[in-house]
C-alpha cells in the first residue's frame, strides 16, 4: 500500500507549521518545495515548517497522494502540480472572500465561521477546523508580574490596512494609563520573531485586539493559550470565529467602547484576572483538541 503523502507550501508560517504537525499525526509524510521550482508564483521558504524539502524532480518520483492549496493565490500553480502527479486536492481556506474553482476538491479545512457558513455547498467534507496553535516558546506565565506591570500589547501587522482598528488602537494608547506596545510589520515597536512574540504575550497583562474583518485571530489564540486574555470591542467580534467560540466574559474583556474596555481591566481584581487566565488557556485547549481536529480529519481521509 502506498504511503500517505501530501505536498504543503508555506503560506503563513505558524499556521502552516500547525497543519504540517496535524497531517503527520494522522500518518502522512509531508513534503514541501525546496524552492519555487520555477513553477510557484506565490512562494515562501519552507525550511521551518517541519516538512521534508524536495526538488520538483523528487516530487514527480514521490508522487504524493494529496496536494494542499493553502490559500487562493496558490490555486492555479498547485492545481497544475496536483495534475502532474494525479494527486487529490485538499483546500485550506483562511482568507475572507476567497472562493476556489468549483469542484476542485471535496475536502476543505476552514477556521473561519463566516467563510465556513457561506462557502459553496459542492464541497462534500467541510471541516470547521481550529488547529492547536504552534508555539516556538512556551513561557510559563507569572500572573503576579503581569497583573502588577499591566503592560498591554497588540500584534497587528500593516495597520494601514485596518483603519478602523488602528483608530481604536490609537484611542487605547491615549487613554490607557499603563504601558502599551504595538508589534508587527509597519508598527511602532516593529516585528518580533515567533519565539519573542510568545515571550511578550506571556508577560503581558492583556493582548489588545482591535481589528476589523478578522478571519480567525491566530495571535489571539496563541496569547490565550499562554494565559494572557484578549481585550476587544463587541462590534468587531460579531460573526467571527473568535467572538462565537473563544471569547466571552470568562475568557476575555469586551466592551462597546475603548474607554469601557479600559475601565473593565483597570478595575479587575487579581483573583478575577487569575481565573480569566486559566479560563482562556483552557478554552483554546478544549476547542483545538485532537478529538475536534486531527481525529475528524483522519476519518474524512479514511486513514
Amino acid at each position: 500500500m502506498k504511503k500517505l503523502m501530501i505536498l504543503i507550501q508555506n503560506y503563513h508560517e505558524p499556521a502552516t507549521q500547525a497543519l504540517v504537525r496535524d497531517f503527520k499525526k494522522i500518518g502522512f509524510e509531508v513534503i514541501s518545495p525546496d524552492s519555487d521550482w520555477g513553477k510557484i508564483s506565490y512562494y515562501a521558504p519552507n525550511q521551518n515548517i517541519g516538512s521534508k524539502l524536495v526538488s520538483y524532480e523528487e516530487f514527480l518520483i514521490l508522487s504524493p497522494n494529496y496536494v494542499m492549496i493553502a490559500c487562493k493565490p496558490q490555486e492555479s500553480d498547485f492545481k497544475k502540480l496536483a495534475n502532474d502527479v494525479k494527486a487529490k486536492i485538499i483546500l485550506n481556506i483562511a482568507q475572507q472572500h476567497h472562493e476556489y474553482e468549483p469542484n476542485i476538491s471535496d475536502i476543505m479545512i476552514c477556521p473561519d465561521i463566516g467563510l465556513f457558513n457561506s462557502y459553496s455547498s459542492y464541497v462534500k467534507h467541510k471541516l470547521l477546523y481550529f488547529p492547536f496553535p504552534y508555539l516556538d516558546n512556551i513561557v510559563p506565565k507569572d500572573l503576579h508580574n503581569s497583573y502588577r506591570n499591566k503592560i498591554a500589547r497588540s500584534y497587528i501587522s500593516f495597520p494601514k490596512y485596518w483603519p478602523i482598528g488602528t483608530k481604536y488602537l490609537e484611542e487605547f494608547r491615549g487613554l490607557y494609563s499603563g504601558n502599551f506596545e504595538m508589534y508587527g510589520h509597519e508598527t511602532i515597536n516593529g516585528v518580533l520573531s515567533h519565539s519573542d512574540c510568545h515571550e511578550k504575550m506571556s508577560e503581558s497583562f492583556f493582548t489588545v485586539h482591535f481589528k476589523e474583518a478578522e478571519a480567525y485571530g491566530l495571535s489571539c489564540l496563541e496569547s490565550m493559550l499562554l494565559g494572557t486574555p484578549v481585550i476587544t470591542l463587541d462590534h468587531l467580534m460579531k460573526q467571527t470565529t473568535l467572538g462565537k467560540f473563544f471569547l466571552d466574559n470568562t475568557t476575555s474583556v469586551s466592551a462597546s467602547s475603548v474607554k469601557e474596555a479600559i475601565d473593565k481591566i483597570d478595575n479587575m481584581s487579581f483573583e478575577d484576572y487569575s481565573q480569566m487566565s486559566v479560563n482562556c488557556s483552557n478554552r483554546v485547549k478544549e476547542l483545538t483538541a485532537d478529538s475536534k481536529t486531527v481525529d475528524v480529519l483522519r476519518k474524512i481521509i479514511h486513514v
